[in-house]
């Protein structure tokens, strides 16, 4: 039974650190209750990441990520600690809340952001998949992959500022299946939004291949880019 094995090896909050009840996943419901929800009057700001770059129906974001916040736990869990479960639990969450907005309506697929070849392999996975797996489980949009490649394993972008990051995304996505996405409406996901380079380049290489539309997700945003 659950809490017989919750009783032997307790499983922790990854923001407070508290021992979670059997009915708790990755986040006790203190912590749920103060999550870091983006304010209505930022969200008019994802969309502006945008402007110039691409063009888009619309984006929104989720949380907001900041240095030293413990919820970045739930995020790094995800993306480098071989817990790729607990981004696709938030991103659940995230989509359940955003759903009576609208912002969901009219789409009619979800294309995670792929990783290359190379970072697959070393990670094991694409955070991107199991955040998308959230979003569908909770809006019934089914999910495509393998229609999008990364075509390199371009440099890491945490460092690089604005400028660097956009060319360091450049041409470095391929559209593989057309076809797939061709008249469609297509959410495009990520699990955190700075500067908005990489997305906008996939965006923009699945544009320039089909007649579609796009929207983004993330789970995260990194208000004014730091």
């Amino acid at each position: 039974m659950k809490w017989i094995s919750d009783l032997i090896f307790p499983r922790h909050c990854l923001v407070c650190g508290e021992v979670l009840s059997p009915e708790e996943h990755d986040i006790c419901l203190n912590c749920l209750l103060t999550f870091p929800r983006i304010e209505p009057l930022h969200l008019a700001d994802i969309e502006k990441v945008f402007w110039g770059k691409t063009d888009i129906e619309r984006a929104t974001s989720f949380m907001y990520y900041r240095k030293g916040s413990p919820y970045n736990n739930l995020l790094h869990a995800t993306k480098y600690r071989n817990r790729p479960e607990v981004g696709r639990r938030i991103a659940a969450i995230a989509a359940e809340s955003i759903m009576p907005s609208g912002f969901f309506n009219g789409i009619d697929a979800i294309v995670p952001l792929p990783l290359s070849k190379k970072k697959r392999r070393k990670r094991g996975y694409n955070q991107c998949d199991y955040i998308a797996e959230g979003v569908a489980q909770a809006t019934g949009i089914p999910v495509l992959k393998n229609c999008v490649e990364r075509r390199k394993s371009n440099e890491t972008q945490t460092h690089k500022n604005r400028e660097e990051r956009w060319k360091n995304v450049e041409g470095i996505f391929l559209l593989t299946k057309p076809e797939a996405v061709e008249g469609k409406h297509i959410l495009l996901i990520d699990d955190i939004l700075t500067t908005g380079a990489t997305l906008a380049s996939c965006a923009e290489s699945i544009e320039s291949n089909s007649h579609c539309k796009i929207s983004i997700f993330t789970l995260a945003y990194t208000y004014n880019g730091i």
